[in-house]
């Protein structure tokens, strides 16, 4: 007796690959230390054409691997607990195979962790046959970090509030180029914000003024002019070196730098036409033999 059709239809596995953005922080005000140990801020987050990626798929048991040693890949790693969190909302007790390939500089605020953490909790939901809201997913990531909230919603430019995980559009059709520099070290964020004294809290309402500078131009002279980051000034406090790459660029053409977040990273707002010069001689003065990165990147 010949076997049943569908017996013999290959099985096919369902593999996802997942685009995950990086971040840069064009404006921070720190506010006040919350009772929860986090920090109320103001910030306007832009996402930037620096990614990584990961591959989902169900398995048999739950393993997630990484082309980068140093990042945990644990049950108690952002990603384990990520793939936790996801299974407890749904009412599932899934399994998968997580494969992510690092290019986001760690240690750099940049959001590389929160925006892998995003990314996934998207191919879970998707992959799992969409059990879960986006409210859910919003929820579940606002527990697991402050940045999660921004990556898990498609927005190119976002105000962050509270502890940067209120998230509203700022809608602009606008594309800026930059160049962000990764010197050869990292910086804990946890570490910055500690050193940051309750005397040099500011107060809310300033992100009005970048916001609306922004909106008023149709090109990104508006936004260079008005960029602030509070905490820059530790950084550089601790990190002098910076001090030199914030004025290399500059004289390379940069409208406007800043230190993103925590840094380490140090980014330049250019014209299109100058961007590509521009990082070939950074990348004469801060070598890659040397352990620097020069990124070029644009709104994505």
């Amino acid at each position: 007796m010949p076997c049943p059709y569908n017996v013999l239809q290959p099985i096919v596995e369902y593999i996802m690959r997942i685009t995950a953005p990086a971040k840069i922080n064009l404006y921070l005000k720190v506010l006040r230390k919350r009772d929860d140990g986090y920090h109320e801020i103001e910030t306007l987050f832009e996402r930037v054409s620096i990614f990584d990626h990961l591959t989902v798929n169900e398995a048999d048991e739950t393993v997630i691997t990484c082309n980068d040693p140093s990042i945990p890949t644990g049950e108690n790693s952002l990603l384990g607990k990520t793939i936790i969190d996801f299974n407890a909302r749904a009412g599932k007790n899934r399994k998968f195979r997580v494969v992510l390939e690092k290019n986001i500089p760690v240690g750099a605020g940049l959001g590389g962790g929160s925006s892998d953490a995003a990314a996934l909790l998207r191919g879970l939901n998707k992959i799992s046959g969409t059990p879960l809201e986006n409210k859910d997913l919003l929820e579940i990531g606002a527990n697991l970090g402050a940045d999660i909230p921004f990556f898990l919603n498609d927005f190119s430019f976002a105000i962050g509030l509270q502890r940067g995980d209120d998230i509203q559009e700022v809608t602009k059709a606008v594309n800026i180029w930059h160049i962000l520099v990764k010197p050869p070290f990292e910086i804990a964020t946890k570490d910055i914000y500690r050193r940051n004294s309750p005397l040099g809290l500011t107060k809310p309402g300033g992100v009005d003024r970048i916001i609306s500078a922004f909106l008023k131009e149709n090109n990104s002279a508006g936004l260079a002019e008005n960029l602030h980051n509070d905490l820059q000034a530790i950084v550089l406090q601790e990190f002098p070196v910076l001090k030199d790459v914030l004025s290399v660029l500059k004289e390379n053409g940069a409208k406007g730098t800043l230190v993103s977040g925590s840094g380490s990273v140090v980014f330049g707002i250019f014209d299109e036409e100058e961007v590509e010069k521009a990082s070939e001689n950074l990348k004469s003065i801060f070598p890659a033999a040397k352990n620097w990165q020069i990124f070029v990147a644009q709104t994505y």
